[in-house]
């Protein structure tokens, strides 16, 4: 592998990693604002509550200071509905914000996952760019250990042109010495 190519793998290793601190910032950004949702709904919740009890509490005293029979249960059953719908109102707020919670839980969850994800892929990538790199040098250097023998074959004159054609000779013994599980080499004369 040459230099450009560890440069190409180191590249895209930055690029991974900048759109996993995206993907993160963006997580983070996303469960923020829906933990500030599910406050305010949690706050306005409370606040309808208060306020549909602190209502009925003060009409009720205002009428019954100024009639305390008969109109204070009149009061009681005009605000009766008012109050099971202020009620009703506030829980189905408090359930919305249970449901926000409940789903920046699950977001926050999905966020850890996406991200050990991230982290893998990364990882696989630097183990596969580090291999491929592995390989690469080992190949090179078989082939350049061959190289430097036949060099030193040519040097020493052991492999040379052949006189009478363009093929390529090798000087051997009189007698010479077989390799190969078959026979089928013949060592070259030093």
């Amino acid at each position: 592998m040459d230099g450009s190519d560890i440069d190409d793998v180191k590249q895209l290793l930055v690029k991974l990693a900048v759109i996993a601190e995206q993907l993160d910032t963006r997580s983070r950004g996303a469960l923020q604002r829906i933990d500030a949702s599910a406050t305010t709904l949690d706050r306005s919740a409370q606040r309808w509550t208060e306020g549909g009890d602190d209502f009925s509490r003060r009409m009720l005293e205002a009428l019954g200071t100024q009639a305390r029979g008969s109109i204070a249960g009149a009061t009681r059953q005009a605000l009766a509905p008012l109050d099971a719908q202020l009620r009703q109102s506030a829980e189905a707020a408090k359930w919305a914000a249970e449901a926000l919670a409940e789903q920046r839980k699950l977001l926050s969850r999905m966020q850890q996952s996406l991200l050990r994800r991230s982290l893998l892929a990364l990882l696989a990538g630097s183990v596969l760019a580090v291999g491929a790199s592995g390989y690469l040098a080992w190949r090179n250097l078989r082939s350049a250990v061959l190289g430097d023998d036949v060099l030193q074959a040519v040097h020493s004159g052991a492999l040379v042109h052949c006189p009478d054609s363009q093929a390529l000779c090798v000087r051997i013994d009189a007698h010479p010495r077989r390799s190969g599980p078959r026979g089928e080499y013949l060592v070259v004369q030093p």
